[in-house]
């Protein structure tokens, strides 16, 4: 189907009002348990059987019919037992859905419409009630209940005829007609003259019934013809619901309006959250009156957004408080707000909870829209009324101090709630080390040994160590073996890039090394000056150029003797930079200009003064006059001049100067040279050549003497004075091919050996070792590449802090270093976090206590004030926008008030609400009514703020669409593990094209799924035992919801079920002996618990019309208003402190077992039995005739049937205490390293700390002596799951402290700073706190 109209013409088929399969449009025969003719009570009690009618018209109110038993005539008593079984029903239907369906119909329709359906129904309905006073049945007719037309069979007419009917003329009272019989059928006749074509035959006008004859369909096809309606003398009493005709109009408008394509867009177009910029829900605007859980905070949240959602409530889980703070919290901020379910019992339960907490005035519960219309106008008056009391109410209280302690609750809130879930983030934060400080506190021991690792920590993330813990371990290991001292591999080569050639090439440098300690021992021992030691080998390659350069020095005898002449001197005393200066200032003087070697040494310095003076006297006239007249005094100067080839001139002369300077220089330098003792100098003069042969001589002999310095502890090996130059050569020489060779291999040793190795290996005496090394070879080298490869793979962090570890604690194994860097690492990381997150310290304080007291104080002192609020809105709400005449008269609601105070011509609901709805919903903003109901209420537009379904799962999606297009917002709540759609009294009609969601999906709750967002309540609080709830737990809800018995039930021993075993037989779908033990349970439960509530729960009606009569005898348990009888087919949303089982099936008087389980075998029939299984507060008495073994094979593939049996089991066993329930699995996400709970189980003195099935809502059990004592509440996964810090620190406490569990408070941090005495001193004061 593409289009929505499609399927909303599906839903209005469905609703089969118009078809004849409705009783109110097409009665083929009477229905013998739901109605009687009147026509049957003929002179039964000495009148015509048209009295009746004519005391329905007349203005008394009881009319008698019969006797209850009359021993004289037959035909009194079995009406009585019909009217006995029509007042069942009745009660049956009012119980069920509130709607008030008994009526007397007369005249009747009959014949064939237009569009050739027919029809035989009441044309008016008169409203009446069955009561039983002293022995006497009586009609009553209601006070304010008027008789109406047939709104069926008008609504058929219209259909067939194409027109509908005058709004007006619909709404016509038969309020002023005739109260004679002939005079009302006048006026009937006039109402319908001119609107409907029906034949008032003679017959009809007299006053006489005629018998209601029972056809079949066949029969009516064949004699009534089309379009021929006629009018017939019968008066059934009976059921005929009036609820659907309005859902009716509702989808014909929704046919006519409706452009929408399909669901998805209609539900778009009507709850889409219409908020631009939906605020937040906080603390301080969240007004709820009754406790509430997190899965149930969270709807409300949700909701108070704008948005709509699903609630999948199983049993017991507080759905009907979830209502009731949705209607409260609305209702407080002035919006309105419509409940609707088709269980009564469910509104009633709302109704009742509301009403406690002051919104009873402000709440319109409205079962039947025709007969509560009464009590509707009245409370309608009564709130006008109540006008100036409300006024005077709001100003007696100090609304603004209440105001203000509702903001400091919940600034208080909204302070620990921040508080504790900042410790929680705190708490399981692994962001930073990749592990919750929690488990950090739980493995740790903050006084045990270890190393700093402030430098390292935040190398190592928890989450990450396995890869390095592997590393860790090898890692200690090579280097414990390699990295130590004695180890001739702690300085070595890097071999992380080699491969298996290393061994083999390790192997052959060893062997060269080898080879040249022998070579070199045996080539040098004898020439050594000393005794050969290895450390020779290596000590001369590393002075190798020293000993080549004083080999190469000593390239003659002459230099060998002066180097031995040398020797003889310290090398202290010896100055070579000296002497090379020395040298190269004389052979300067040498070179240069020359020097004058004609003079002494003693004349030098005179001479060189007369030469000066001599150039002097050259450069004047006056000189050169003097010098002729002296001419001896410059005789020499002039010798000098012409010995060496000078001329007498000026340049010359200055050449002669520069001889002398020379001269006088070398003799200045001479002087200094023959003060050294080891410096033999040549005779002067000398030639150059002649100089530097003898400086070159002592140049080379002095370096070579250094060379000899500089070569420490060898030149004892190398030199001897008495070794001539043949042998100290020979020895240079040898010792030269020895380093030659070992420097032609190093490079290739240095690729397997550091030199330090090479020096050991060279210079070691200890063969032996030196050979366990060799021999060690391919281990060692494979485990080196290993451990190379490795210290490249890792972090040098990583590397310091294992080196670390093993240098502070060498004699630990693996496993003790591990342990100390895990507990090293972990108390840096507490650190680290403690100082990032002060709240974890926090934790740990003495406040800690209080603040949780103060925390749940303030969210209970929050409730009652939220309650007085609440009131307070409402009323302000009721007095707002009032308007004054100006004679101070008040104005508004003095037409409402007008109409709701008629006691004449009073309007309907519907008509009153369509013209005061302003002013109606500021009186009345809560209602609550079935879906049949609110459509009569209620036009097809979105007056209410929020729809709330209850009990969503029994009704027909096309039942409560009408209703949620009435809301903004809509919220349905059911759990379909319950009860599936089902009509008591209709036929649903099933359309052939149902191949698409829309039409093949039947109940509200699966249909509103599958576009809106579902909510799961989880907690679980009506069962005092676990028992009781443990079967539908598993078996219904994947063992998802939490539990809590409570503990005084759970130390008495009471497990809540109790099997009977009866032998009863199965006859006339009864089982009599089966009810007989129901009545003998009843007076037994009667007397231990007179004041608690019983259910009685048959697996068939016939079951429990019989076990009702079976009451009805005892005159004690009649008037027991505390005991009801149900079936499994209405007994959703009732509870009972007991409920007693009937199952009733057994084997027949033949010995067969022939059942057929009836609706336990039908479709959703395990539904049906996990709703009556759920129903008991404190116990469930199972009677049956059945055992495991009458289940047949054949059973099995039912569903119903198979858990019905599972179920007999099951009580069995817990019965006698073979039941074993299962330990809740871990909260997704929780790892079992962070369990502070497994630390804690165990035995602690006389005390036992265990593990329980109900860790949802406590970690752990106390128990002493086998009671349970105490609940203990850690920080463990029941925190983790907690979706907010209430439920884990004021929704678990409070639950567990209403079911008597006394509490204990234990934090990881705790135990990591006080594990020894925790425990002890915490259970101490339980036992101190509980008095047990």
């Amino acid at each position: 189907m593409s289009k929505l109209k499609d399927v909303l013409r599906v839903y209005l088929n469905r609703l089969v009002d118009l078809s004849s399969n409705n009783r109110s449009i097409f009665l083929p025969k009477i229905i013998a348990s739901q109605m009687i003719d009147l026509k049957d009570f003929h002179f039964l009690n000495n009148h015509a059987s048209f009295f009746y009618i004519t005391e329905l018209l007349g203005r008394k109110r009881n009319i008698p019919l019969i006797q209850v038993l009359d021993s004289r005539d037959q035909n009194v008593n079995q009406l009585s037992v019909r009217l006995k079984r029509l007042k069942q029903q009745v009660s049956f239907t009012i119980e069920e859905t509130g709607e008030k369906s008994l009526f007397v119909g007369w005249p009747f329709v009959e014949g064939k419409l237009l569009n050739g359906q027919l029809t035989r129904c009441p044309l008016v309905f008169f409203p009446v009630e069955l009561i039983l006073e002293d022995k006497t049945w009586y009609l009553r007719k209601s006070v304010g209940e008027l008789p109406f037309l047939n709104p069926s069979f008008l609504l058929a007419y219209s259909q067939a005829v194409g027109k509908p009917f005058d709004a007006e003329w619909l709404e016509a009272s038969l309020e002023d007609f005739n109260k004679d019989p002939m005079g009302f059928r006048t006026d009937l006749y006039q109402l319908l003259k001119n609107q409907i074509e029906l034949n008032f035959s003679r017959e009809i006008y007299k006053d006489q019934l005629e018998f209601f004859p029972d056809n079949t369909r066949d029969f009516f096809e064949e004699n009534f013809d089309v379009g021929l309606l006629k009018l017939k003398p019968y008066a059934i009493l009976g059921q005929f619901s009036q609820k659907s005709s309005f859902l009716m109009d509702d989808y014909e408008q929704l046919i006519k309006e409706s452009d929408h394509e399909n669901l998805e867009e209609l539900f778009s177009d009507y709850f889409v959250n219409k908020s631009e910029n939906p605020q937040p829900t906080t603390e301080s605007n969240l007004y709820n009156t009754f406790p509430i859980d997190s899965s149930q905070e969270a709807v409300i949240h949700h909701t108070k957004s704008g948005n709509s959602c699903v609630v999948q409530g199983p049993p017991g889980t507080g759905k009907s408080q979830l209502i009731c703070n949705m209607v409260a919290d609305f209702a407080s901020r002035g919006k309105k707000v419509l409940v609707v379910s088709q269980k009564r019992a469910a509104l009633d339960v709302v109704y009742q909870r509301v009403a406690s907490q002051g919104m009873a005035n402000f709440t319109a519960l409205v079962h039947d829209y025709r007969g509560d219309r009464k009590e509707l106008y009245k409370k309608i008056n009564h709130q006008i009324s109540s006008l100036e009391n409300y006024q005077a109410l709001n100003r007696s209280i100090d609304a603004i101090q209440l105001e203000r302690n509702f903001s400091q609750m919940c600034r208080n809130i909204e302070r620990y709630s921040d508080f504790f879930d900042a410790y929680k983030d705190a708490l399981y934060d692994t962001s930073d080390c990749g592990a919750p400080v929690k488990e950090l506190y739980l493995t740790t021991d903050y006084r045990s040994v270890g190393i700093d690792m402030t430098q390292f920590y935040r190398c190592f993330r928890l989450d990450e160590l396995d890869g390095f813990l592997n590393d860790f371990e090898q890692y200690q290991y090579y280097y414990k073996k390699f990295q130590i001292s004695a180890s001739f591999w702690l300085h070595r080569v890097d071999f992380s890039t080699m491969g298996p050639e290393a061994i083999q090439g390790a192997s052959a440098t060893f062997q060269e090394l080898f080879s040249v300690k022998i070579t070199a021992k045996n080539d040098l021992n004898t020439m050594l000056a000393d005794d050969f030691e290895y450390g020779l080998i290596y000590q001369s390659f590393q002075q190798k150029e020293k000993i080549d350069a004083l080999r190469l020095s000593m390239i003659d005898q002459e230099i060998y003797e002066k180097f031995k002449a040398l020797m003889m001197h310290d090398a202290g005393t010896l100055d070579l930079l000296w002497l090379e200066n020395k040298v190269d200032m004389i052979s300067k003087l040498l070179m240069d200009e020359g020097v004058e070697w004609g003079i002494s040494n003693q004349e030098v310095e005179e001479t060189l003064q007369n030469a000066v003076h001599y150039s002097k006297q050259l450069e004047s006239l006056y000189g050169k006059i003097s010098m002729k007249v002296n001419p001896k005094k410059f005789e020499v100067i002039k010798s000098l001049l012409e010995i060496n080839g000078l001329k007498n001139n000026k340049e010359d002369i200055s050449v002669l100067v520069q001889r002398l300077e020379n001269r006088m220089n070398l003799n200045h330098q001479y002087a200094l040279l023959e003060q050294k003792n080891w410096i033999k100098l040549p005779e002067k003069p000398f030639t150059i050549e002649q100089f530097e042969k003898v400086a070159a001589l002592h140049l080379k002999a002095l370096k070579a003497r250094f060379i000899m310095s500089e070569l420490g502890v060898l030149a004892s090996y190398f030199y001897k004075p008495q070794f001539s130059f043949d042998h100290f050569q020979n020895l240079l020489e040898g010792v030269s091919v020895i380093n030659d060779w070992v420097e032609d291999h190093f490079s290739n040793w240095r690729a397997y050996l550091t030199e330090i190795q090479i020096k050991h290996l060279l210079s070691g005496e200890d063969e032996g070792k030196l050979k366990e090394i060799q021999g060690n070879l391919p281990k060692d080298i494979d485990e080196l590449t290993r451990f190379d490869k490795l210290r490249h793979s890792m972090l040098e962090e990583e590397k310091k802090v294992i080196e670390k570890l093993i240098d502070e604690f060498p004699d630990s194994d693996y496993e003790g270093l591990k342990a100390i860097f895990l507990s090293s690492l972990k108390i840096s990381w507490i650190s680290h976090l403690e100082a990032k997150y002060p709240v974890l310290k926090e934790i740990y304080g003495p406040q800690i206590k209080s603040n949780i007291s103060d925390f749940e104080n303030s969210v209970e002192e929050k409730l009652k004030i939220a309650r007085f609020i609440i009131e307070i809105r409402l009323r302000e709400e009721v007095c707002s926008k009032l308007e004054y005449n100006r004679l101070n008269n008040l104005i508004s609601y003095r037409e409402l008030a007008h109409q709701v105070g008629k006691k004449r011509q009073i309007w309907s609901v519907k008509k009153l609400i369509d013209h005061y709805k302003a002013e109606i919903f500021r009186l009345i903003p809560c209602w609550l009514a079935s879906p049949e109901t609110a459509s009569a209420l209620f036009p097809l537009e979105q007056y209410f703020d929020l729809v709330i379904f209850d009990e969503a799962s029994q009704c027909y999606f096309e039942r409560g669409l009408p209703l949620m297009l009435r809301g903004k917002q809509v919220v349905v709540a059911g759990d379909q593990q319950q009860l599936q759609p089902y009509d008591l009294y209709q036929t649903r009609i099933q359309t052939e094209e149902e191949d698409t969601m829309e039409v093949e999906i039947d109940a509200l709750l699966d249909m509103v799924a599958q576009y809106f967002p579902t909510f799961h309540l989880q907690t679980h609080y009506r069962s005092e035992t676990l028992p009781l709830i443990d079967f539908s737990n598993r078996h219904f809800y994947e063992g998802k919801l939490y539990m809590l018995p409570d503990r005084k039930v759970l130390n008495s021993g009471e497990q809540g079920l109790k099997l009977i075993s009866v032998d009863g037989i199965w006859e006339n779908q009864t089982n009599q002996l089966e009810a007989e033990e129901v009545i003998l349970q009843l007076q037994s439960l009667r007397i231990k618990f007179p004041l608690d509530s019983i259910g009685i729960i048959t697996f068939n009606y016939y079951q429990m019309m019989l076990i009702a009569s079976l009451i009805e005898l005892d005159e004690t348990l009649s008037l027991d208003d505390n005991i009801r009888v149900k079936n499994i087919e209405n007994v959703q949303g009732d509870e009972f402190d007991h409920v007693v089982f009937s199952v009733g099936y057994s084997r027949n008087p033949e010995g067969k077992f022939t059942a057929n389980f009836g609706l336990l075998s039908r479709k959703g029939g395990e539904n049906r039995l996990n709703v009556a299984i759920t129903r008991a507060r404190k116990q469930n008495i199972l009677i049956s005739s059945l055992k495991a073994s009458d289940f047949k094979e054949r059973h099995m593939k039912n569903a119903g049937i198979r858990l019905l049996k599972a179920y007999l089991v099951f009580v069995d066993e817990v019965q006698q205490g073979k039941a074993a329930l299962e330990l809740r699995p871990d909260a997704p996400g929780y790892d079992r390293n962070w369990s502070f709970r497994d630390r804690l189980i165990g035995n602690y003195g006389n005390h036992e700390v265990v593990e329980n099935p109900y860790s949802a809502v406590m970690d752990l059990e106390v128990k002493e002596k086998e009671k349970a004592v105490a609940a203990i509440l850690t920080d463990d996964q029941r925190f983790f799951a907690s979706s907010t810090a209430k439920e884990a620190f004021v929704y678990h406490p409070r639950l567990l402290t209403s079911r008597n569990w006394n509490i204990v408070f234990l934090f990881s941090r705790q135990y990591w700073l006080d594990k020894e005495d925790l425990l002890q001193t915490k259970i101490a004061q339980v036992k101190t706190q509980s008095g047990e």
